[in-house]
């Protein structure tokens, strides 16, 4: 991944030198940024938004603060982003919610494509399916698809509630594998696998640093994992496309965006710095450390990517017939 990170910063840097002469705008940036989370503070956006922000205050000389708006499954804070000025003062840090979010909500207060300048993609970051072991005998996901055809309806995920990308990797697995499993809601992600741990649900998908030390203890097993690419905390255990489920793939991702119409002065710029912030060893350690993976895909590629995965979350959603909370 650092490879990829070097070659998009590397296009950012030459998307900037094919500016006038001038170059950047000479006094941008000349007050602090702000980095609006469309989630309450704690979590796993919050925490990446405050590590980018820290670094990126570094790269860009000015105080970049992050600003917590929680609510309406991001909804609030993502609004606050597109109805800000263009003048690249204002940046959020939007997530999978904000790619689900078109086919799950009749009524979205922007245009999911319109209203937006998507600078870069930042991170990723693929879930696990984890069982029980006192539950489930299985221990891969051959395995596990066996169990389930044997006994249909019978085996049941948790998820951090319908519509979550928690509950849509299963409906994904579901479809890919051709099985009948019974969705357990849950209002957040916690409950969820506190249930898991005590043998209420069978299994669940869960990002794979939240739930090292209970594979470590023995409670959970790492069945496969989603995306293209094995998981740090479990490299022994395949991708679902390794074991022959190549629709299980889609990841969990992180985009910086702005109001739509930034000057392409500021544009550039801040492509560029946000490539020398993901660039970091710092930084990619403290996100690896938290399950994170570098991935940057800067603007115009961002575009693209965002929609990539609005597409693959509406199948989900269209497929599992999933409604709000």
């Amino acid at each position: 991944m650092l490879n990829c990170t070097r070659r998009s910063y590397l296009a950012s840097v030459l998307l900037a030198a094919l500016l006038p002469a001038s170059g950047f705008a000479t006094d941008y940036p000349n007050r602090p940024l702000r980095l609006i989370v469309p989630y309450n503070a704690g979590g796993s956006t919050d925490l990446l938004g405050r590590i980018f922000a820290q670094r990126l205050s570094t790269v860009l000389g000015q105080p970049v603060v992050v600003e917590n708006n929680g609510g309406a499954a991001s909804m609030i804070g993502s609004g606050l982003v597109a109805r800000a000025a263009p003048d690249g003062y204002t940046l959020g840090l939007l997530d999978t919610a904000f790619a689900i979010n078109p086919s799950l909500y009749t009524k979205i207060p922007y245009n999911s494509l319109r209203d937006f300048d998507f600078l870069s993609v930042i991170a990723t970051a693929n879930a696990v399916l984890v069982v029980n072991t006192q539950r489930v005998k299985a221990r891969n996901i051959t395995e596990l698809v066996a169990q389930a055809k044997a006994r249909p309806d019978q085996l049941s995920f948790a998820s951090a509630g319908s519509g979550t990308v928690i509950h849509l990797h299963g409906e994904t697995l579901k479809n890919a594998a051709g099985i009948n499993l019974l969705h357990v809601p849950y209002k957040g992600a916690g409950p969820a696998i506190a249930d898991l741990l005590g043998g209420q649900v069978d299994m669940m998908f869960n990002l794979a640093g939240l739930v090292t030390q209970q594979v470590q203890s023995g409670a959970l097993a790492p069945i496969a994992v989603t995306g293209h690419t094995r998981s740090k905390q479990f490299p022994q255990t395949p991708t679902f496309a390794e074991a022959g489920f190549s629709g299980v793939d889609a990841a969990s991702l992180w985009v910086v965006a702005a109001p739509k119409g930034l000057p392409a002065d500021v544009h550039a710029r801040l492509v560029q710095a946000i490539g020398k912030t993901m660039e970091e060893p710092g930084v990619q350690a403290k996100l690896a450390e938290n399950s994170f993976e570098t991935t940057v895909i800067p603007a115009p590629r961002a575009l693209a990517f965002v929609e990539q995965q609005m597409t693959k979350f509406s199948a989900a959603v269209k497929t599992s017939g999933a409604t709000p909370n």
